[in-house]
């Protein structure tokens, strides 16, 4: 479980560090959603990442 929680803040770090606040927002939106089993929450910050990665 530690390398898995180790992974999920490196790609938190990256999106930051590329994408920058919209990228930690929409990282925040996907882990809130997921973590509440909140859909909308999770398809939106999805939605926002690819967004982010289409540019």
């Amino acid at each position: 479980m530690p390398a898995l929680a180790l992974c999920a803040f490196a790609f938190e770090q990256l999106v930051q560090w590329r994408y920058g606040a919209a990228g930690a927002f929409a990282v925040g939106l996907f882990t809130v959603g997921h973590k509440a089993r909140n859909t909308t929450f999770t398809c939106v910050g999805l939605a926002v990442i690819a967004l982010l990665l289409a540019q």
